[in-house]
């Protein structure tokens, strides 16, 4: 007996829920692709954006660059910034609009339109490589081709579901900046100056490739991601944390559950799930060490610019030696000599990343780190366990959730 449509509401209803807490996993295997075309159409429109604007803005960029002057840096540096911004704004605007869009619209005409918006898109990405490259043969059409079967695999296996959430945590950890700066950021800052003055902090810096910078991110955040693992995992296994009934029904309204009675007992997660709740608690954490990291960068680029002349920065780094010069290096961008140099920059972010692990240790140990930025998103997976464990308790020998 086929289900009815009150029915299959509910449960594409639920399934978009549950993406939508970054939890594809929580939706059944077999509707990972139903409801395709208006799923994927979103992505496909970002990516068409991104491709038009990458190809044109870089063009323009270099351009101006080539005819710019020295006196015109800080404008050089404004139109380079706007760029990337545009790009940044422009693409995820695209995607929020046309999933924003579809959702409103019902599922024929929204399965419709977003098939036209597909082909639109796929079409003007193939237009948009002719005329890039006049010469080319087939490639422009393959290229569109594997950008269709990447979104197309990426949106039914809930990656898209998991960049839309992990988009929307970034803006919330964006607005959460100041929580960071009067909670977080006192302590740390007060330390990590005294070393930010430091002649063989800047020596090491200096001495430091970009690609050496970023595998000290890389190590920063393994290690961060391994103590949000434990902690993670231990918070989910805590039998002493269960909720009173009071408190499951509060955590159930306005879910796709809210009309369910509460759960009576916890059900046990499958190992899909149980790793997906860990690794959207560790996406979560290492975006928040990611925006304290960036914070407190800045902070110490402006100080630093403010703070410590060029001369200051020769004498610190000295004359190095024959295996390992040391020199100090302006910042230039497309020929053009900026007021920073490249010295302060790696300074300011070795010392933000290697800061930011201190932070997440804080973050899943302090009680008022804990507070603000992970007590939160242990809510929200708390809360989609309970969802998953109402929606079975209907239907106990069901396999949808």
């Amino acid at each position: 007996m086929s289900a009815s449509p009150s029915n299959r509401s509910a449960k594409r209803d639920a399934d978009r829920w549950f993406r939508e807490q970054g939890l594809p996993t929580f939706v059944p295997l077999r509707r990972w692709f139903t409801d395709l075309p208006r799923r994927v159409a979103p992505l496909i429109v970002g990516v068409a954006i991104l491709v038009y604007l990458v190809g044109d803005g870089i063009e323009l960029t270099v351009e101006f660059a080539e005819d710019s002057t020295a006196g015109e840096a800080a404008l050089l540096t404004l139109v380079v910034v706007g760029v990337l911004a545009l790009t940044v704004v422009a693409t995820w605007g695209g995607y929020v609009a046309a999933r924003a869009i579809l959702r409103r619209l019902s599922v024929g005409i929204g399965t419709l339109i977003a098939l036209a918006l597909i082909i639109a898109c796929l079409a003007g990405i193939i237009v948009f490589g002719y005329q890039n490259n006049p010469r080319a043969t087939v490639g422009p059409v393959f290229w569109a081709l594997l950008v269709l079967i990447l979104c197309v695999l990426v949106t039914g296996m809930g990656g898209g579901a998991l960049i839309s959430w992990a988009s929307r945590l970034a803006v919330h950890n964006a607005s959460a900046i100041g929580h960071m700066a009067s909670i977080a950021l006192p302590v740390i800052l007060m330390l990590v100056v005294f070393a930010f003055f430091s002649a063989e902090v800047w020596q090491m810096a200096s001495a430091l490739h970009w690609g050496s910078i970023a595998l000290v991110g890389l190590v920063v955040a393994i290690l961060a991601g391994i103590v949000v693992l434990r902690v993670s995992a231990s918070e989910i296994d805590d039998d002493a944390q269960a909720p009173t009934e009071v408190q499951r029904r509060a955590m159930l309204a306005d879910t796709p559950a809210e009309h369910l009675p509460a759960p009576a007992e916890h059900q046990r997660l499958r190992a899909p799930q149980r790793f997906n709740i860990l690794i959207a608690m560790t996406i979560a954490q290492l975006l928040q060490a990611l925006f304290f990291a960036l914070l407190l960068a800045a902070l110490l680029i402006i100080i630093g610019s403010i703070a410590i002349p060029i001369g200051v920065v020769e004498i610190w780094l000295g004359p190095g030696s024959e295996s390992q010069p040391l020199i100090v290096e302006p910042l230039i961008v497309a020929g053009v000599e900026l007021p920073l140099t490249v010295n302060l920059l790696k300074a300011a972010m070795l010392l933000s990343l290697i800061a930011s692990l201190p932070f997440v240790f804080s973050a899943v140990s302090e009680a008022r780190y804990r507070e603000r930025f992970f007590d939160p998103i242990m809510v929200d997976m708390r809360r989609a366990i309970l969802v998953r464990d109402a929606l079975r308790a209907k239907a106990p020998h069901s396999r949808d959730v």
